[in-house]
């Protein structure tokens, strides 16, 4: 049996991109309602950064525009540093865990 090769950890997301095209030219909108799995987290961005940089120091990725923007990632990363976190970790996972609840029974009762 060959040894598998290690797995890469993801890469940090590039953000989003400004569109380019010719000034002036028609675009069409198709619909600009965004649909519930792809709305963001409703959480500060100050509280992402600060998650992201305490998951960093105990030796574990988060990546903030991946947790604002992913709900499966927010919620796996949420919920393990409230299980695993040390120090001032689980007490904001556990905050941010509250704003992802919150944003998913908004767009529910829709």
């Amino acid at each position: 049996m060959t040894p598998q090769p290690p797995r890469r950890l993801p890469q940090p997301s590039l953000a989003p991109r400004r569109i380019t095209g010719q000034p002036g030219c028609a675009r069409l909108v198709i619909d600009d309602r965004i649909p519930f799995e792809h709305q963001p987290v409703q959480a500060a961005l100050q509280s992402l950064e600060r998650f992201s940089a305490l998951m960093a120091a105990q030796g574990w990725p988060a990546h903030v525009s991946r947790l604002a923007y992913d709900r499966v990632y927010a919620g796996e990363r949420f919920g393990f540093a409230r299980r695993v976190g040390r120090g001032e970790l689980p007490g904001l996972a556990e905050q941010l865990i509250q704003c992802w609840r919150a944003s998913r029974s908004e767009a529910e009762e829709r």
